[in-house]
């Protein structure tokens, strides 16, 4: 295609007189005032130069090289053609000002990266030729051009990775305004680099405006081939979990044009709801991601895509994606180190740029094409020789011939002290990177119109719009939208929730009911209602019931592996020790009752106690080795609805099998347990009804708990710490609380004793003088009274018969009685059941107790005083 001629004005032709300076590039010697940049780019792109190695010798590349069209599309060729141009001018300004580098001149020389022209270039090339610029081209300067003192690059970061560690080597500063990786920003290796372009902290950067825009779920699509995709994805990586985002999933690959896996992308983010995504890569990569995902309906105004690079690709965007192309990164939001556009430098920069291409340049075309970076790259490096010079005092040739090159390190020009287009003062930081704001713009869907709206601040700390200025995001809301779907509320079994609030409270009401079983087995401990409770296995059990409502405390925590690995064992311990309890415990009682042996019980029972601990600590042992263990469990989200939950989910291993072995063979032990116990005929002691049932509780609340983790719901510990609760609370009210009953029954009946002896005393105060005034009746008269057997009972005269005997149990079962041997001295009130005797012609009254029987002997001269409810004898 012949070259286009654009219309340029006067200044124009003379800044291209001066752009083009070959015969001083190829002079073998230099001037005493003359010093040498070296300018690296991707001059493969231009057929019409000639190389010497590396080195061009021949051709030009002249203003007006390419038609508006061509600038337009903006192919790698017209990104080295205008970065040229760019530097050209930055250089020639210098020359131009008398107060920098006075009395030298500063020559061009220009460098290919990537080696010749070659017709296939456009297809093949990828911007990874690291090895043909760390050998020959870094060589070639190093060696065959010892006039280059610094150097000014624009290549890819795979590619700098190679020559600018070479040329750090050789001493020789370089500058990029194109290298994005933030792995160049290592000093250690990278001396001698320093940029003009976002380096280490970018990621910070963009975390500020999802920030702004209340974001919490991001995900990934990165170019993992290359060191800017890679390294930069990694510096983002880090910087949104630094700040707790949710990242949906991570995507690197380095064709996005497989269309198996951009499938598998989009069936991903599908999934996760995924609706803002940060695309890294060069600016052909996001063109092919943007063009990928948005024919599988992944753009429209519920997306936002957000990336470092313009989604531009290297050909005409239509011919290449066709027409809807541009509808998909409608929307899409650049965010980078960008010019200030309202500045007089870069107005001033904008215009005689469009003046040496013929292109009418807007404010983001001079941007996007890094006109300003390179700008600031030529004008600092020359500024900071211009430094040295002044505080050596050197001459300019000991700057030319290389001896002052090992103070050129980046510190160098951190402070060049000069107004820069990127930034004014133009400085960088301890990396080498610019000190700067990062700019943000969205595409309008028209061409590649890109709208600046606001920035960061240096530290990226804030996020400013612009006066006037919003996003506008597809579909033409200025309102963020949502990062996905409602985010799901996370349950927690907290004291101030529901479920939690009631684990709770019916935990502290078992507790307080175990400690109040603990507390009353101690102190009634001696009596005989409580004598079946209160041995140490007894009490074993009660405390693996306190070990099991405690337990059900760490479910309130949030899950992590120490709450997890707490709750299984803690509830397992106090499992261990309430199977243990009971089997041991009516072992005992079937070897002292079934067994026939000629051994102490004392004996008998350290025996059984000395085996029932040794099986307990080898359960405690299973159990902390389980425990111990650190990869033996997951904690994993249960979703449903819009709530979802942490859920412990243990993992099968040798220790939990030998763990739940354990336990288990110690539950199916009750069966044979309730088997033996039928030898033991008191019912006080026999216990296979309350091993009978605490073994279908046990296997009615595993069952349920089995079903709930089956179903995978939500409410999994809920049901567990319900049925858990339940089971527990059950068998302290059976095994403990029939024994509290019968020890409240015999203090109801002690209690209605005193009363009712309470009451006789009184009645028997107000009336005993009366018993002796009254005429008295003889004994034939109360044998009358009596009734039934014993009004057969004759004292006088009585026939030789049988021993024969009356219960007299017709009103009551026992009666209070006092016992005088003269009128004025009582003893004590005393119970006793009264029985009638007769034997040979003897009859007498007994009056039996526990502790003591009183007999009465009867005869005709026995008197018998009645009042009321009483009778003196």
């Amino acid at each position: 295609m012949p070259a286009h001629q654009p219309s340029v004005t006067i200044a124009g032709y003379l800044l291209a007189s001066i752009f083009v300076r070959y015969a001083n590039a190829k002079a073998g010697a230099l001037t005493a005032t003359n010093i040498t940049l070296g300018l690296i780019s991707w001059y493969c792109f231009a057929p019409q130069l000639t190389l010497n190695g590396s080195h061009v010798v021949e051709g030009s590349l002249n203003p007006g090289l390419y038609n508006k069209q061509q600038i337009s599309d903006g192919g790698y060729e017209v990104r080295e053609y205008i970065m040229d141009l760019a530097v050209q001018l930055a250089v020639d300004q210098m020359n131009a000002d008398p107060n920098v580098l006075p009395g030298i001149h500063v020559n061009i020389k220009r460098f290919s990266d990537c080696g010749s022209h070659y017709p296939s270039v456009a297809d093949v090339w990828g911007g990874r030729t690291g090895g043909y610029a760390s050998t020959i081209m870094a060589t070639d300067i190093i060696d065959n051009h010892p006039d280059v003192i610094g150097v000014v690059a624009m290549q890819t970061s795979s590619t700098a990775r190679y020559s600018a560690e070479v040329l750090s080597f050789a001493q020789i500063p370089i500058c990029s305004g194109t290298v994005g990786s933030p792995r160049l920003s290592d000093k250690p290796n990278y001396p001698y680099f320093y940029r003009t372009i976002d380096g280490a902290g970018i990621g910070e950067h963009f975390y500020q405006f999802l920030k702004l825009w209340n974001v919490q779920r991001v995900a990934f699509i990165y170019q993992k081939n290359t060191d800017l995709g890679y390294f930069v994805f990694l510096d983002m990586h880090q910087a949104m979990l630094r700040h707790k985002m949710n990242i949906l999933g991570t995507y690197g690959t380095a064709d996005p044009n497989d269309k198996f896996f951009m499938n598998y992308v989009a069936d991903a983010l599908k999934r996760v709801s995924a609706r803002y995504i940060i695309v890294i890569g060069n600016a052909v990569f996001s063109a092919s991601v943007m063009n990928a995902v948005g024919k599988r309906n992944l753009t429209g105004p519920g997306f936002v895509y957000l990336g470092i690079n313009r989604p531009k690709p290297a050909k005409n965007a239509t011919l290449l994606y066709g027409p809807k192309y541009y509808s998909y990164i409608e929307g899409y939001v650049q965010i980078a180190g960008m010019a200030n556009f309202d500045t007089q430098i870069f107005a001033d920069t904008k215009a005689q740029l469009s003046a040496l291409t013929g292109y009418p340049l807007r404010s983001i075309d001079v941007d996007s094409f890094n006109i300003p970076h390179f700008i600031d790259c030529a004008k600092s490096m020359l500024h900071g020789f211009d430094n040295l010079l002044r505080k050596t005092g050197q001459s300019a040739e000991t700057l030319a011939g290389r001896k002052m090159n090992s103070m050129m390190n980046y510190t160098l020009f951190q402070s060049p002290g000069i107004e820069g287009v990127m930034a004014n003062p133009l400085a960088f930081n301890n990396n080498g990177d610019i000190k700067l704001s990062d700019g943000a713009c969205y595409f309008i869907g028209t061409a590649f119109d890109c709208h600046l709206f606001g920035s960061t601040d240096r530290d990226a700390s804030k996020v400013t719009y612009h006066p006037g200025e919003y996003p506008v995001f597809n579909g033409g809301s200025s309102i963020p939208p949502p990062d996905g779907p409602p985010a799901p509320v996370q349950l927690l079994l907290s004291i101030n929730s529901t479920f939690g609030g009631i684990i709770f409270a019916l935990v502290v009401v078992g507790l307080f009911f175990a400690f109040a079983l603990l507390s009353i087995i101690y102190l009634f401990r001696r009596k005989s209602c409580m004598k079946p409770v209160s041995g140490l296995e007894a009490v074993t059990s009660l405390g693996g019931c306190i070990i099991i409502y405690s337990s059900l405390l760490v479910y309130l925590p949030v899950s992590d592996a120490l709450t997890c690995k707490l709750r299984h064992s803690m509830f397992l311990l106090g499992l261990l020790f309430i199977l243990t309890s009971l089997l041991f415990r009516n072992l005992l009682l079937f070897m002292i009752f079934c067994k026939k042996r000629g051994v102490k019980p004392q004996t008998l029972v350290f025996r059984v106690r000395v085996i029932h601990g040794i099986v307990a600590l080898i359960g405690i042992a299973t159990i902390a080795v389980w425990a111990a263990q650190p990869n033996n469990l997951t904690v994993k989200s249960v979703y449903h609805l819009d709530q979802f939950y942490l859920s412990c989910i243990y993992k099968n291993s040798a220790s939990f099998t030998v763990m739940a072995s354990y336990v288990f063979i110690a539950y199916l032990c009750l069966l044979p347990m309730i088997a033996i116990l039928q030898c033991v005929k008191w019912e006080e002691y026999n216990e296979s009804v309350l091993l009978g049932f605490s073994f279908v509780m046990i296997a009615v609340a595993y069952s349920i708990i089995t079903f709930e983790t089956r179903l995978r719901n939500m409410y999994y510990d809920v049901t567990f710490c319900l049925c858990v609760w339940t089971a527990t609370t059950l068998f302290l009210i059976l095994m403990f609380g029939t024994r509290v009953m019968q020890l409240a029954e015999h203090f109801k009946e002690q209690a209605m004793n005193r009363s009712r002896i309470s009451k006789l005393k009184t009645r028997l105060a107000e009336k005993k003088e009366s018993f002796f005034q009254r005429p008295s009746a003889s004994s034939t008269d109360f044998r009358r009274q009596q009734g039934g057997d014993c009004s057969t009972i004759k004292l006088a005269g009585v026939k030789k018969n049988p021993y024969r005997h009356k219960v007299l149990c017709n009103t009551v079962d026992a009666c209070v009685y006092q016992v005088s041997t003269s009128q004025n001295s009582w003893s004590l009130w005393r119970a006793g059941q009264p029985e009638l005797h007769h034997m040979s012609a003897k009859s007498w009254l007994s009056l039996n107790s526990n502790l003591k029987t009183a007999c009465f002997t009867l005869s005709e001269s026995t008197q018998f005083v009645a009042y009321e409810n009483m009778v003196m004898i």
